[in-house]
């Protein structure tokens, strides 16, 4: 049977938190600027949710977590409350740069052409951090606090965009994220998509047609040539000479033989002649001449099929 006293205890309500679960929320601070603002928080929500029997363990618990060069600065003072710590802990390890400093650092910023999207993500990320966590200490008013979180978020963000490089930025802002992090994951991802399609347009062979000197190309070509015309057979004919006179490919019309044997020829026969007819009269004979041997040479060359024809 229950006494009074336990009917009263299990009446009365949950109010006072279990001191091992407010421990946990106060992890160990080394002195670094970057996680002041972390480790301050943590410690104010145990403190609130604490009871004032609970306050003085939790102090200096909180004492035991300091480490490094916190642990140094704190031990050559004394502090009899959680105000007083978090006052020289502010003052000490606290962002030194001023608020218009960071946020030209946070304006001034760029991807470098050998730095990824990662990479200035993680600095735009770091500028955030410090001028929230700046912005955090800074401001008396609770009330001012979610609005100026959000003016620097919304700045960070529009940074970030036009930080980026000119291929990956424009991609970006046409989809109009709303947050740092959604602008950061489109940036991440349009970036891998350009390095993939980079990768297979460089590993691409090229085509076997601009492959010079291929060993196989030139007999192709060559009988190619053979087909098309069997006058082309003879190497000389690449040389592009053509005969005025014979009307054959490879030669000029200086050396030609058979301009050459009409010509022996027609002197010949002129030196033959009864009288002997001076220079002023060998020359239309000698044209005449090689005109009907031409002529006759013509007659010669015609094919069996011509014949017929003019028969």
């Amino acid at each position: 049977m229950k006494t009074r006293s336990q009917t009263a205890a299990a009446n009365k309500p949950a109010l006072e938190m279990d001191l091992g679960v407010l421990l946990k929320f106060i992890k160990p601070y080394d002195g670094n600027r970057e996680t002041l603002n972390s480790f301050l928080t943590n410690c104010n929500n145990a403190y609130d949710l604490a009871t004032a029997s609970q306050k003085d363990i939790l102090f200096k618990y909180i004492l035991c977590q300091l480490q490094g060069k916190a642990e140094t600065a704190c031990s050559i003072k004394e502090f009899s409350n959680w105000d007083q710590l978090r006052s020289f802990l502010k003052t000490q390890f606290s962002e030194r740069k001023h608020y218009a400093h960071l946020l030209m650092d946070l304006q001034e910023s760029k991807q470098a052409p050998n730095e990824n999207v990662s990479q200035f993500a993680l600095k735009v990320g770091t500028y955030l951090s410090q001028l929230l966590a700046e912005i955090q200490l800074s401001t008396s008013k609770q009330k001012e606090l979610p609005g100026r979180t959000a003016a620097m978020e919304d700045l960070a963000l529009h940074h970030f965009l036009m930080g980026l490089q000119p291929r990956i930025s424009n991609i970006v802002r046409c989809q109009a994220p709303r947050s740092l992090n959604e602008a950061i994951n489109l940036a991440i991802s349009e970036e891998r998509i350009q390095q993939s399609i980079y990768k297979r347009t460089s590993s691409q062979p090229e085509p076997k047609n601009s492959q010079p000197n291929n060993g196989k190309r030139f007999p192709q070509n060559k009988q190619v040539g053979q087909q098309t015309s069997g006058t082309q057979s003879n190497p000389n004919n690449s040389s592009g000479l053509f005969c005025r006179y014979c009307r054959n490919p490879g030669h000029d019309i200086k050396d030609c033989r058979k301009r050459q044997f009409s010509n022996n020829r027609s002197r010949e026969q002129t030196s033959q002649g009864p009288a002997g007819p001076g220079p002023s009269q060998q020359l239309p004979r000698r044209v005449n001449h090689i005109q009907e041997i031409l002529e006759e040479e013509e007659d010669q060359g015609r094919d069996e099929v011509d014949e017929t024809l003019n028969e």
